[in-house]
């Protein structure tokens, strides 16, 4: 894996090479005035591609960085508008030569803190995407503006043309510019412009993350670009190169004292011949090349600027920062840092030790140019606050005022008096307070102004004054003071007042008025001691620190006993885990909604507490209330053992039934044999004597033995239907999700024998699915689709409608026919076993149906119902819950 010292390495290579390219290629083409046409376009060329190279280098490494994880941004607090204004101006010459439309929108004052190279250079990428982007005649737009939660919007809109997207060095410019704001916790987004063409826009937050050191920026007039250089080959790579350049002639000024003296200390000739050629038109330069050379220079001629490099003969760069920052006389000189070396540790270490600035190389003459400019100023401005200093101190008469207008605007009463209590100095609040004018009080005392209705607040305020001038030191008290309403609390802070011999020439004092929260403190103390229930503060060391008397009254410990111990001492050994537990957690800042343990009581038996807790505070306290429960618990205690006792009966009684139900099956079953064996033998003699006596017996006989042989079958069908409905209450069910569409079509088809030669129609609305037992439901729908075909036989056109009706809580279904109907007053025999409202002549059958219904239904955990009108149909319905029975 790459470390930030491999990059650093990497970038001194590369940068080395490249000024020693880019630094004679500038002066030649500056003053070479004998170069031919092709070589100057040879050099300007070389000049250009070496420009862009050096960017193209930094973007490279900077990327590097920052996928490693090694790029740190220096936050600075800067005016967003402004900022931009300036990138964009140096834009506007280029947009006038290609006859383009740009619009700046950057009037609103907008407070960030960024890192201000990084941003400039976003600004530069998405300008140079838009000028690559738009054709000679079109539009960009460019805009700042603040956004909702405290973040800011950059946007950059182009007119654009067809296939400008994809331009060498823009993809790398604009993910350089996409990483930079990523960067800065903050995001780029990419659409159409509304126009055609792109519209980038970069939101970014207004403030740096918490706990980042952001620096301070100077007025605005003294800003210059920090991405100069990416500004330049920007340009320089959006503006057609020219067939010649034609050289621009340099006045040499003479040496003369009223420009800025620049030191130069360099040891590389070269370099040194550079720097020198690049300033010498605006400042006298002074040469040194080792650092000792030059540390003696500083001294002698104190020069406005030092210029250094770090690899110096006789005294490094590093230690020469470090002796010039020593050097009282030098102390308000700028030191600007020239190094190959892109090592951030080392450039933090020197601008820590005094440097301003740290400049890599390479660098172009107007860099260099810009920086000590800017410099230069700040410096010249400094000089100048210093000396605007000097004249403040005459100034002191009006900042007295200001003085004065900032106590009478304070809330607070403020005054002074002389070491024999005679104020000096009262605030508006003073007089509000007192309800007398300024003048009225200065030169009395307390004494003069509080007698005789109030000697002893006079005495106090006296006591007090007195006692801040002996120990000589600021006291924090309570006084009281009389108001219209009676006397309120006041919180006082009194100090001594010294001159500048350190002698005592008055006290002063600052009080505010706390009645109300003496008042509401009192309050809480009156509840916090009458309460019935245990108030507490405690620690995360597990010991109490205040308990209300209701601890006492429960638990029979003294206040100073319950003080003294760890709470988890009185915790019963089985709840101490849980209980350290809790104070783990609250400690976190959670909350002890409700939280029980034991607590010993004085007398050694134990009492349930339930718990109340809030997040502990920043300094450890919990403050919780806690209720004794022990009656509670015992009485949930007895009621378990209730349960366990009426759960053993349940359990009894259940084996009871179970024993009476097999018995009363092994009786069914006994009974049902006993019965059908007569039954069978009447039928079967029956059958016999109708073979003997055939053709002897008259029609009247043979109407006896029919009588007898339908008599003895039904009462077999009632045998194996009583036996049924015995069975029925005693069956396992196996309720699952089932259709009852299908299910009622299918009984439907089963009772065609009953339906032979009838004009009978069944209507089937939607009907939902349903949970229960299949088999049981299927004779639940046989018996009342059964009854509808039975009581419909004496209407020449019978109707059977099934409908449901699903709900929440379950579904109710409906089986109505237009049959002979029943009269309600009989309603309560609907369900009931042999229960006939219907003679055996009219209709067969044996009144068990709807009584295998109601059981299976209510089995079921539903309910069953019936209406009716004689002559005119009845409806049956029943109500499958949606949960099942258990």
């Amino acid at each position: 894996m790459k470390t930030p010292q491999f990059f650093s390495d990497v970038s001194h290579e590369l940068r080395t090479h490249l000024a020693l390219i880019l630094g004679p290629a500038e002066t030649l083409l500056s003053h070479g005035h004998n170069l031919t046409g092709v070589q100057r376009k040879d050099l300007d060329v070389m000049r250009r591609n070496a420009v862009v190279l050096l960017r193209h280098v930094g973007d490279l490494v900077d990327i590097a960085r920052m996928d490693v994880g090694s790029m740190t941004l220096a936050y600075t607090e800067v005016e967003l508008a402004s900022r931009v204004r300036e990138v964009a101006r140096h834009f506007e010459p280029l947009a006038l030569q290609r006859h383009i439309s740009f619009t700046v929108d950057a009037t609103e004052s907008l407070l960030v803190q960024v890192d201000v190279e990084k941003l400039e250079r976003v600004v530069i990428h998405l300008l140079s995407n838009a000028f690559k982007s738009t054709p000679d005649g079109g539009r960009i737009r460019l805009a700042v503006r603040g956004a909702s939660g405290e973040r800011v919007l950059l946007e950059v809109e182009d007119s654009g043309q067809e296939g400008a997207r994809g331009v060498a060095g823009m993809e790398l410019g604009l993910s350089l510019a996409r990483d930079f704001v990523e960067l800065h916790g903050g995001l780029v987004r990419v659409t159409e412009a509304p126009g055609g063409g792109e519209l980038f826009q970069v939101e970014l937050p207004r403030r740096a993350p918490e706990d980042t050191r952001v620096t301070r920026r100077a007025p605005e007039a003294l800003w210059g670009l920090e991405a100069g250089l990416a500004l330049r080959s920007t340009l320089e790579s959006l503006t057609p190169p020219v067939d010649e350049r034609f050289p621009v002639e340099v006045a040499v000024r003479t040496e003369d004292s009223s420009r800025p003296a620049v030191l130069v200390v360099k040891e590389n000739p070269e370099l040194h011949h550079f720097l020198t050629e690049a300033l010498q038109a605006d400042y006298r330069v002074i040469s040194a090349f080792d650092g000792q050379e030059a540390l003696e220079k500083a001294r002698s001629l104190r020069p406005d600027i030092i210029l250094t490099g770090t690899q110096l003969p006789r005294l490094s760069g590093e230690a020469l920062v470090t002796a010039l920052r020593q050097e009282e006389s030098l102390e308000g000189v700028p030191i600007v840092v020239l190094s190959t070396r892109d090592d951030e540790s080392l450039k933090l270490k020197l601008l820590r030790e005094g440097a301003q600035d740290y400049l890599l190389k390479p660098f172009s003459a107007e860099e260099v140019r810009v920086r000590v400019r800017n410099l230069v100023q700040l410096k010249r401005v400094r000089e100048e606050l210093e000396r605007r200093n000097h004249e403040l101190e005459r100034l002191r008469s009006r900042e007295e005022a200001h003085y004065r207008a900032i106590l009478d605007a304070s809330p607070a009463v403020i005054y002074v008096k002389d070491p024999q209590g005679r104020y000096l100095l009262v605030n508006k609040a003073y007089e509000s307070f007192m309800r007398r004018s300024r003048e009225d009080i200065l030169g009395r005392t307390d004494e003069q102004i509080y007698n005789p209705e109030n000697p002893e607040v006079a005495e106090a305020f006296r006591r007090n004054d007195v006692e801040v001038l002996r120990r000589k030191t600021a006291m924090e008290m309570e006084e009281l003071a009389p108001h219209v309403d009676g006397l309120h609390v006041y919180y006082s802070i009194k100090f001594p007042l010294q001159d500048m011999s350190g002698q005592l020439y008055a006290v002063g004092g600052i009080s505010t008025d706390i009645t109300r929260l003496k008042r509401a403190e009192e309050e809480r103390e009156r509840f916090f001691h009458l309460a019935p229930d245990m108030f507490c503060v405690a620690g995360v060391d597990a010991r109490f620190k205040r308990v209300n008397p209701a601890f006492t009254r429960v638990l029979g410990w003294s206040e100073e006993e319950l003080l003294s111990q760890s709470f988890v001492e009185l915790v019963h050994p089985d709840d101490r885990d849980r209980t350290l537990q809790e104070v783990a957690d609250i400690a976190r800042g959670e909350n002890a909604l409700h939280f029980e343990n034991r607590y010993r009581c004085k007398d050694g038996s134990w009492r349930w507490l339930a718990w109340r807790t809030s997040p502990a505070a920043p300094d450890g306290a919990i403050y919780a209330a806690a209720r004794d429960i022990t009656e509670q618990r015992e009485v949930q205690e007895a009621v378990r053992l209730l349960n366990l006792q009426l759960e053993q009966r349940v359990s009894d009684r259940t084996r009871q039934l179970e024993e009476a139900n097999r018995e009363l099956e092994s009786f069914s079953y006994t009974v049902s044999h006993d019965l059908r064996a007569p039954l069978r033998h009447i039928t079967g003699f029956v059958g016999l004597l109708e073979r003997h006596a055939q053709g002897a017996l008259d029609a009247k006989a043979q109407g006896y033995l029919r009588t007898i042989t339908e008599s003895a079958r039904r009462g077999g069908q009632l045998v194996d239907d009583l036996l049924a409905f015995s069975r029925m209450g005693r069956v396992e069910m196996r309720q699952s999700r089932l259709e009852l569409e299908p299910l009622v079509a299918e009984i439907w088809e089963e009772l065609a024998p009953e339906r032979e030669g009838r004009q009978l129609v069944l209507e089937v609305g939607p009907m939902p699915e349903a949970r229960g037992d299949p088999a049981m439901l299927r004779l639940v729908f046989k018996n009342l689709l059964g009854n509808a075909v039975k009581y419909t036989r004496p209407r020449a056109e019978g109707r059977v409608e099934v409908t449901a009706e699903d709900g929440e809580d379950g579904v109710v279904i409906h089986v109505k026919d237009n049959g002979v109907g029943f009269d309600m007053a009989y309603e309560d025999k609907l369900f009931g076993v042999f229960q006939r409202l219907h003679r055996a002549s009219e209709f067969e059958g044996t009144g068990i149906g709807l009584a295998h219904v109601r059981r299976i239904i209510t089995r079921h955990g539903g309910r069953t119902w019936g209406r009716g009108v004689v002559g005119q149909g009845a409806t049956f319905s029943f109500f499958l819950p949606a949960t099942p029975a258990p």
